[in-house]
């Protein structure tokens, strides 16, 4: 009985040392990993275009990129910014996608780091619309250099592995991280190498790390390449089949990406940014206008006076005649209106009379 008794609260000890232990290594990993992920505040303009009509409209997002170099390159998903994704992965049909004619424009960007209060300007550097991923370079850092994830040192999954993304509140919440976890449960190779998550994991354009703090690839939407050959009218047969079976798989699914293909990605977004940046920097800035310089006037000579002639009295008006000697109506006859138009009228509505003076409306 003794013997146990003492094997029981051996095994709890275990496991209380265990749980602990749990907790400490997430905790350490939400320290270590937070400082890469960045909110993005956008202002997004949208142009659509239905039926002939067009629609233009103007939205603020908020949403979380994680920073992929010391200098600011930024990676988010790329849905944000263009709805082209996630209209594939409601099963729209390329018919009706191409009808609505969705163009999206970001008219500006902003990008804090933690739960600072300074937001740095930003730009669109580049877009991977394969994989779904944009890349924004932050503008202002100066010699300020940023926590960011090396896609260079990732490791591969495997089916079954537990792993972890960080990801953000809003700006109400102080901007506070938080962890998600998940469960390796599948692998693909068509159309690309990429593997299937179980468990709440959801941060697009985010990464997905071991849970040692290994990076081992991106959240992000696969398209399987196939064209969808549902009609308009198959639509929402489709989404009410797809929300009932829970079936993925379809013309844009979620999958891990590997951090071998993320890296590739990035290095192209680094020489594109550089690119850009150059291009703004010789951009023509905006001309102001000129300033018009007042007529400086002569200052008399120093020792002489300046003189000015005698003013003239002002000459006075010779004398009317009264109105009756001048063969005049009286203001008591009954004289005809003086018709005036009101300045500035160019439709000739709105006229008004003058008599004895007074201009009635």
């Amino acid at each position: 009985m003794k013997k146990a008794a003492f094997s029981l609260a051996w095994i709890l000890a275990a496991v209380s040392v265990g749980a602990q232990d749990y907790v400490d290594r997430f905790e350490k990993l939400v320290a270590q990993l937070s400082p890469t992920i960045v909110t993005v505040r956008a202002v997004i303009r949208q142009e659509t275009r239905f039926s002939g009509a067009s629609q233009a409209s103007e939205s603020r997002v908020n949403f979380t990129g994680v920073c992929v170099s010391p200098d600011g390159l930024i990676m988010v998903s790329n849905a944000v910014l263009s709805p082209t994704r996630a209209m594939e992965m409601m099963g729209m049909p390329a018919e009706m996608r191409e009808e609505m004619g969705i163009k999206t424009t970001p008219t500006s960007l902003k990008v804090v780091f933690g739960n600072e209060e300074t937001e740095y300007d930003a730009f669109l550097a580049a877009t991977e619309t394969n994989l779904d991923l944009a890349f924004l370079k932050v503008e202002g850092l100066g010699d300020r250099k940023v926590p960011f994830v090396d896609f260079a040192a990732g490791s591969d999954a495997l089916v079954g592995q537990r792993v972890i993304q960080i990801n953000r509140l809003g700006r109400g919440y102080d901007y506070a991280p938080y962890f998600q976890t998940a469960v390796v449960n599948g692998q693909i190779e068509t159309p690309r190498r990429a593997w299937l998550l179980e468990g709440s994991i959801s941060g697009y354009g985010l990464p997905v790390f071991a849970t040692g703090g290994q990076v081992i690839g991106v959240l992000t939407t696969i398209s399987s390449g196939i064209k969808d050959q549902s009609s308009m009218d198959d639509f929402a047969a489709s989404m009410l089949m797809r929300m009932l079976s829970g079936v993925s798989g379809g013309p844009g699914s979620a999958f891990v990406i590997p951090a071998s293909t993320v890296k590739g990605v990035v290095e192209q977004a680094k020489k594109r940014a550089e690119e850009v940046a150059a291009q703004r920097a010789r951009a023509p800035k905006t001309e102001e206008k000129p300033k018009v310089e007042q007529p400086k006037t002569e200052q008399p000579r120093a020792g002489k006076p300046e003189t000015k002639p005698p003013a003239k009295p002002p000459a006075k008006p010779p004398a009317k005649p009264p109105a009756r000697e001048r063969g005049l109506p009286t203001p008591a006859s009954d004289a005809p209106p003086v018709m005036r138009a009101f300045p500035g009228n160019a439709t000739g509505q709105q006229l008004g009379y003058c008599t004895r003076g007074l201009v009635r409306a």
